[in-house]
């Protein structure tokens, strides 16, 4: 087995080649599908602009039958290679659908080109973004690491530890198909494509670019572009969803209906399998396309529907958990975690607790935090609502539940309001007072926001994405920017390939062994004997290895677990991130011997 994010990456510019391909591939692949698809059920015309959706039919596509072969322990690593080689197939061969995006693009009615250059700039930028290495905190600690180990073992995570494994799903499959051919920015750009789906929902008149400008120029979209984080994806279908609903589905036949209904249904369920944070707005769409199906008398076939997603979907997972962790059904649909582990209720609390703070939603507390909130703008979106938005009151509804239910039940994350927020721009953009003061307001104060973030995009680009071109480039970008790349590349030098490490530092996708993280110690008490289970999984692992960092050494609860010190250095790494502002102080580095067969009672209590 290959561990850490070096030895499974190609050196630049060829990681970011085949990334490309890959990405090329995906539309490719995805805009035949969805040809064919419409062909056959006679759904609407099939229209030019429809390729703009073809990397999201493309994932889902993919994705799903992926997730089966992992629950079902197929082999993984065979159709993964079969489907990367394929897409890089379809990346390579003539440009065909990149040549009918450029056609269609020429088809745009618009009269200010002005914002057409811009739109255009802003989109050039955020690829850029998305294909820039890998520095984002989470994607360091287990998104990447977590889609490794889909490679590495065939199956979603059957272990007490890493913790955050827990929370790897189908969203690292689209990371996984890119380190299957060692394409370390394919996730980030599949990223950036799904904004692509963006353009023919936006651009139809004057205004609309407005609104599609001030999506790109989001600090929360830039949050998301800037990782292969599975979120942005999933976030853009839900709003396609939503507008389907809302324009769309009223002048379906049911024949129609029975096709779409499932459709959207699994649509939903992967999402919320994704990622926990989109069960809320799954069940609110799903619940407004089934009120929809029962005026058109399907709600037998509706039942049907929902209980037939739930077989292939939730219930292959769920089986999944309960038998490699014991999870209970209420524990199963309450969190991601095996809530029934000791342990894991804290790890849970510490994701998803706390509160959203509302004056932090419009303006950043700081240039820290700079990529966490929407914007001043966004107070202006409902006061620019002309009153005949009142007769759409399902859509509002759904709308005002989703960002109740977010205060209450949410994450203190700003970025899982994302879905409310695309809904809110689309019902602004169709239901606008045009001659507003409000509007007239907006559509000037849109350029000032477009001036300050435009200098904070090209920053970044300037700073990060040269680190795909040239690998001293990257080195250099990763030592300023990427939190425990220092301390990691150190360590890679000392550690035997065959050492199984602990690490006192988040960043376990960096190393080159087999690592766990210190941070489990977090969330239990060593003298609450319940705490046993996790240093016997550590013993039985046998850990050889630890490594700490920090102005002074702190070695905790594990100072009589220690053997000899193996290597020391002085200001081995330093506090860094992508954010220029969150630079902290050096910090010295240790790496110890561990002696697991002393577990648990070598530990401080």
């Amino acid at each position: 087995m290959s561990y850490g994010f070096e030895q499974n990456v190609l050196t630049s510019p060829y990681s970011l080649i085949i990334s490309i391909l890959l990405g090329i591939g995906l539309i490719n692949f995805g805009y035949l599908i969805q040809k064919q698809f419409f062909k056959k059920i006679g759904f609407l015309d099939f229209k030019k602009n429809y390729i703009f959706f073809s990397p999201l039919v493309g994932v889902y596509t993919i994705i799903f039958p992926l997730y089966l072969i992992l629950i079902l322990e197929l082999n993984f690593q065979l159709f993964l290679k079969i489907i990367s080689l394929s897409l890089v197939f379809l990346g390579v061969t003539p440009l065909f659908y990149l040549k009918k995006i450029l056609e269609v693009l020429k088809e745009f009615k618009y009269k200010k080109k002005i914002s057409i250059y811009l739109i255009v700039l802003i989109f050039i930028l955020l690829f850029l973004i998305s294909a820039s290495p890998i520095t984002h905190a989470d994607s360091l600690d287990y998104h990447f690491s977590g889609a490794l180990n889909l490679l590495n073992n065939g199956s979603f995570n059957k272990e007490l530890l890493p913790m955050n494994y827990n929370i790897v799903s189908i969203g690292e499959i689209i990371i996984a198909i890119g380190l299957i051919l060692k394409a370390e920015q394919f996730g980030g750009i599949v990223q950036f494509l799904s904004l692509l789906c963006l353009i023919p929902l936006f651009t139809n008149t004057k205004s609309d670019y407005l609104f599609l400008i001030l999506i790109l120029l989001c600090p929360i979209t830039f949050f998301l572009i800037s990782s292969p984080k599975p979120q942005l994806l999933f976030s853009i279908s839900t709003l396609i969803i939503f507008i389907f609903l809302y324009e769309k589905v009223d002048y379906l036949k049911t024949r129609q209906l029975k096709i779409i209904f499932p459709i959207v249904i699994l649509v939903l369920a992967i999402n919320s399998i994704t990622k926990y944070s989109f069960l809320l707005s799954s069940i609110l769409i799903g619940l407004y396309f089934l009120s929809i199906m029962i005026k058109k008398k399907l709600f037998v076939y509706s039942i049907f529907s929902i209980a037939f997603i739930f077989c292939i979907t939730f219930l292959p997972s769920w089986l999944f958990r309960y038998e490699y962790f014991g999870t209970n059904l209420f524990d199963l649909v309450r969190s991601p975690f095996p809530l029934n582990i000791y342990g894991y209720e804290t790890q849970h609390a510490l994701l998803s607790g706390g509160s959203l703070s509302i004056l932090g939603i419009f303006f950043p507390t700081s240039l820290k935090t700079f990529s966490t909130s929407y914007g001043p703008l966004l107070i202006l979106l409902p006061l620019m609502l002309d009153k005949k938005i009142l007769k759409s009151k399902l859509p509002i509804l759904i709308l005002l539940l989703f960002i109740i239910l977010v205060f209450i039940f949410g994450s203190n994350l700003p970025r899982f309001l994302f879905e409310g927020y695309l809904w809110l721009i689309y019902l602004v953009s169709k239901n606008l007072k045009i001659n507003s003061l409000y509007f007239k307001v907006f559509s000037k104060l849109i350029y000032l926001q477009l001036a300050f973030i435009i200098g904070i995009y090209i920053f970044y680009v300037l700073n990060f994405f040269p680190g795909s071109l040239n690998q001293k480039f990257k080195e250099r970008m990763m030592t300023n920017n990427a939190n425990g790349y220092q301390l990691a590349k150190w360590a890679n030098e000392i550690l035997d390939k065959n050492d199984v490490l602990l690490s006192t530092h988040r960043s376990i996708s960096l190393f080159n062994n087999k690592t766990f993280s210190f941070q489990f110690t977090w969330n239990i008490d060593n003298k609450d004997i319940r705490s046993k289970i996790y240093y016997d999984f550590l013993k039985s692992k046998k850990v050889n290895k630890i490594i700490f960092y920090g102005e002074r050494l702190e070695t905790s609860i594990f100072t009589k677990c220690l053997g000899k010190q193996l290597a020391y250095k002085h200001n081995v790494g330093r506090h860094v991130g992508r954010n220029p502002f969150n630079r902290g102080d050096y910090y010295n580095g240790w790496i110890f011997e561990f002696n697991h067969s002393y577990l648990p009672n070598c530990l401080s209590r």
